[in-house]
């Protein structure tokens, strides 16, 4: 098949933009000209040429970058939809696959391709997955949409050879298949035995070329051709790059010295979560670090990760990289390297824009080995530009067009150029289509300042307030952001655990013994609520000990467990719930998970308190459901319908029940006391559904049988929107939740919340689960607003929506109210704003968690 060339066939000049290089500091009423692919001229307005034909785009109020880069990504070989066909990034059949490569498997209509495109991406680095010690060549892609793989190579990048060590070798072979590598000195022995051997590899060959050039008659036929030992020998002589997954910092000093030993250079550790405890070493050695800004805590190798380890990598000369490994993360990596330099900046790490944005761009680009190509804007390299709508590191950055080599990949009017095969048909015209009207976020102004605090300007602008304790607390000065409107400069009342007075102004009269805390103009809002979390039940994800959220053994096969209570495995001292504080996060919903039925979930303050149990009850119903009853979707609603029924006649005949004249009901005696509040509408019932069909069964059993219903999930709500808000079933959402990762989610799109609202529908707001992430709850709400959702309602989506809906106090500043309170730096949905001070039912409770104590451990290394 011949290759398909990409042609920028008009030249384009963009005026009365702020420019950011990432190569130099921004440029103020700046302009781009680029033709025929490659960058013209980069400069302010009155300095760039307008080339001959060139279409003129007016960027007054937007921002121009480079391309945003990926330099660990899975795309096209972790395919959406997620099926076992389109699982294609682990050949885990042997510990070294290091002749296989990503491109042979990687899928072009992948539809993950066009969100990422959206997102600003240019180009990206397709990595196998990390079962293997060498999991195989690395795939540098320009993300153009083509028919092959080899349409789609990025020219003349190098591969690279992924290699991984720590928890994944060894649970993969030692744990799943009774095969070494079972330790960390397994995976080590194996690393240096496959060099050992292509070394031998490599100088049989040596030796045959060399008497082949002096006597080819006599040198004999050459030694057999070894696709993986091939690869390795490429590694050590430099033309392929080692990306190397690695979490901890011993374990990147062990990966060092193999490197040494064998001759080879580590281009950049991935993930890379304890580099900072390494960062002299690494910097040193002139490897990078690309990493999150801040996932932490899913597995033990990834406990000690704190969001300072970009900015402290930087600070010591390293080369920082903010990288996704996720479908969902590579839509959002300029903000993650926003929110990234904000935690350094809090901590006293003086970083510029500049700098954060060369962690997408130029660094990432390096790792690729094509930064002399591409990653800043300089005459000469490809012309890989992105226009954004706000500022390109805010939660509120939207690209408005993205050009790679000249070319457009991406219009926020008209979507990405070409749809994925996989979604050609209604989906192409509506929830593939990328395109919403983002919702206007609120202006300094709004909150009565003029100014953004600025860290790096005024210490105070991040340092938590001393925690006090007061029999009463009176906040002056302060923005109050309640159900969506501000008051800018007033006073509220704290006693007895409640709000007692809001007004503007100060207040005239303080009753004695009050603490008061000036405001200084910050806002002041309600506590976020997340209600979907497993906060207190779930410590580290893939350590078994350390989860108490669902069944497991024998137990697991019972899909019926309305008893089972979150609230009895809570852990109050969960390190979870001190981060989780650090979002702004006051309370939670601790669900059950699994089964048919997956039992009460509990709320929870994030000082580990128990507010309310039961919260609700839980129940499956799409795959998971199916799953738990090993049947159709048929039989899953007809278990439901039979275990409600039998409830209700358990409620009618409790006697005979006791006396045993009863035939068999379809739950124990407890479960069925435990639907007595459901049925009779007092506790809420949560439903996971995701696909239109189970939405509707859904709000059929509630119509049925009087339930109080939830949607969670909700992926194709929006399509049946008008049906939820006749039937006044609110929706958890996570909006960022936007690829047909299933055939439950196929017509999924980041506007969803912004549609559920316009019908009528209440939304929430979660993060829908992994307790270490609760903390970017605000930033799943400013992703709802840059697509559309009205910025107070992304608000009342965390707070009073969620109070409402489950019968809870709290969600308002307003008299009367539980004081859960929250004092921010700045605008709280944006990345770079922050809590200063938070109080629960008005009690001050501290902003600090283990990640600061390693922060301050690790600011300053031992000479």
């Amino acid at each position: 098949m011949p290759a398909r060339v990409w042609n920028q066939t008009r030249a384009v000049v963009v005026r009365h933009a702020t420019v950011m290089p990432a190569s130099g500091p921004a440029i103020e009423d700046g302009a781009v000209a680029f033709a025929d692919g490659k960058l013209l001229a980069v400069g302010r307005n009155a300095e760039v040429a307008t080339p001959p034909g060139a279409e003129e785009v007016d960027g007054t109020g937007l921002y121009v970058t480079p391309g945003i880069i990926d330099a660990h990504s899975h795309l096209g070989v972790y395919g959406s939809p997620e099926t076992t066909s389109t699982s294609d990034g682990n050949e885990a059949t042997a510990p070294v696959t290091a002749e296989v490569s990503a491109e042979h498997s990687f899928w072009p209509q992948d539809p993950a391709l066009r969100r990422a495109a959206a997102g600003g991406i240019t180009s990206m680095l397709v990595l196998p997955g990390s079962a293997n010690l060498m999991g195989g060549r690395a795939f540098p892609v320009k993300l153009h949409f083509g028919r092959s793989a080899a349409e789609m190579r990025f020219p003349g990048a190098r591969d690279g050879l992924k290699m991984a060590c720590g928890e994944n070798p060894r649970r993969s072979y030692g744990a799943a298949q009774r095969r070494a590598p079972a330790t960390r000195m397994g995976n080590v022995a194996g690393y240096r035995q496959a060099f050992a051997r292509a070394r031998e590899y490599q100088e049989r060959w040596e030796a045959w070329e060399k008497k082949h050039a002096k006597k080819a008659e006599e040198a004999g036929p050459a030694p057999l051709r070894d696709l993986q030992l091939e690869t390795l020998v490429e590694v050590m002589r430099g033309n392929i790059l080692v990306q190397n997954h690695c979490y901890r910092a011993d374990e990147m000093a062990v990966m060092l010295q193999v490197a040494e030993e064998f001759g080879y250079t580590i281009r950049a550790f991935h993930h890379a979560l304890e580099a900072y405890k390494l960062r002299d070493r690494l910097a040193d050695k002139g490897v990078a670090v690309a990493t999150w800004a801040d996932w932490w805590g899913f597995k033990m190798e990834a406990w000690d990760g704190i969001p300072e380890n970009a900015g402290l990598v930087s600070q010591a000369g390293g080369r920082t990289v903010i990288h996704s490994d996720s479908a969902l993360g590579i839509q959002r990596l300029n903000q993650e390297a926003g929110k990234a330099l904000w935690r350094a900046r809090e901590s006293g790490i003086p970083l510029t824009e500049e700098e954060a944005l060369r962690w997408v761009t130029l660094h990432a680009a390096w790792v690729m080995g094509v930064e002399d190509r591409t990653g800043s804007l300089e005459p000469g390299k490809m012309a890989d530009v992105v226009l954004w709508k706000n500022h390109p590191l805010s939660v509120y950055a939207r690209a408005q067009r993205v050009w790679a080599d000249g070319v457009v990949t991406y219009d926020a009017d008209t979507g990405a150029v070409e749809a994925s095969d996989f979604e050609l048909g209604e989906r192409a015209g509506g929830s593939a289509k990328l395109v919403a009207r983002p919702a206007a976020a609120p202006a300094l102004k709004d909150m009565g300042l003029e100014a953004r605090c600025e860290p790096s300007k005024e210490d105070g602008c991040a340092r938590p307030l001393e925690v006090k304790d007061g029999a009463c607390t009176v906040f002056q000065d302060v923005a109050v952001l309640s159900r969506g409107t501000w008051q800018a400069h007033a006073s509220v009342l704290v006693e007895g655990g409640k709000v007692t007075r809001v007004q503007a102004g100060a207040l005239s009269a303080v009753p004695a013994g009050c603490r008061g805390v000036d405001g200084k103009g910050r806002v002041l809002t309600p506590g976020l609520v997340d209600p979907l979390t497993s906060l207190g039940v779930v410590e580290v994800g893939m350590e078994d000990t350390t989860v108490d959220d669902t069944l497991r053994g024998e137990a697991a096969k019972e899909p019926i467990r309305a008893s089972l209570r979150a609230v009895d495995s809570l852990n109050p001292a969960a390190e979870t719930f001190p981060v989780a504080r650090l979002g702004g996060v006051t309370t939670a919903g601790v669900v059950p998970v699994g089964g048919l039925v997956s039992g009460q979930s509990a709320w929870v303050g994030t000082d580990g308190t128990v507010r309310r149990a039961p919260l609700a009850l839980h129940i499956q119903l799409g795959v998971t459901g199916r799953n738990a009853v090993s049947g159709p979707r048929a039989l899953v609603l007809e278990r439901l319908r039979e275990l409600l029924s039998d409830a209700r006649e358990y409620t009618r005949r409790k006697g005979d029940f006791e006396q045993n004249r009863m035939r068999e009901l379809a739950a124990s005696r407890l479960d069925l006391e435990a639907l007595q509040p459901v049925l009779a509408g007092a506790l809420p019932v949560v439903v996971t559904a995701n696909r239109v069909s189970d939405i509707r069964a859904a709000l059929a059993l509630g119509r049925e049988y009087g339930l109080k219903l939830l949607i969670a999930g909700g992926r194709e709500a929006w399509m049946v929107a008008p049906e939820l808000a006749a039937a006044k079933v609110p929706v958890i959402v996570q909006p960022t939740q936007n690829l047909p990762s299933s055939f439950d989610g196929l017509n999924s799109r980041m506007d969803s919340a912004a549609l559920l609202s316009g019908a009528g529908v209440k939304v929430l707001i979660s993060t829908m689960g992994e307790p270490h992430m609760v903390r970017t709850l605000a930033q799943e709400a400013g992703n709802a607003v840059a697509w559309g959702l009205p910025y107070e309602e992304a608000l009342r989506a965390m707070t009073s929506n969620v109070t409402e809906s489950f019968g809870l106090e709290g969600g308002q500043v307003a008299p009367g109210q539980v004081a859960d309170l929250v004092l921010w730096n700045g605008e709280p949905l944006e990345v770079s704003s922050r809590p200063v001070g938070m109080w629960l039912g008005g009690r001050q409770v501290p902003l600090t968690s283990r990640q600061q104590a390693l922060y301050e451990k690790y600011r300053t290394l031992a000479k």
